[in-house]
């Protein structure tokens, strides 16, 4: 049974493995999925102003996605990372969530838990998570 894609989250955190996976998502979309690339900012980014890195951001990854001829939209929430794309993934009815994962350690997941983690197990459509590997997140200056 093939299901058609029609709305994919991509919550990213502006990181290596986020430009990989915009990548792949790129490579991997189609003209009638809209592709929506979601950030959670944290409360402390909200009241610093940054805005206008994210927005720097979000033109980069507009930048890769233009070859693709991709159907893009841009979001910025701000709150905890992974009830943010739980709650806008419902809320958009995405058929998909992607994020990336840094791969914490057993023991990081079991005393904070990953977003990734919890977004897997509470979200109600299918989560694609991409780990980077080591080679290539040290590559762009990242750990």
């Amino acid at each position: 049974m093939t299901r058609t894609l029609k709305k994919i989250i991509c919550a990213v955190d502006f990181s290596a493995c986020s430009d990989a996976m915009i990548s792949y998502a790129a490579e991997m979309g189609c003209k009638e999925t809209e592709l929506i690339i979601l950030h959670i900012a944290s409360e402390n980014e909200q009241n610093k102003g940054i805005h206008g890195m994210h927005l720097h951001e979000f033109s980069r990854y507009s930048n890769i996605l233009e070859p693709h001829g991709s159907n893009i939209r841009f979001a910025l929430q701000h709150g905890d990372p992974a009830a943010g794309i739980l709650g806008y993934a419902a809320e958009q009815q995405a058929d998909m969530i992607m994020l990336g994962s840094h791969g914490s350690t057993a023991l990081t997941r079991l005393l904070v838990g990953s977003t990734a983690e919890m977004v897997m197990r509470q979200a109600e459509c299918p989560v694609m998570v991409m780990k980077t590997p080591d080679n290539q997140t040290k590559k762009h200056g990242t750990t």
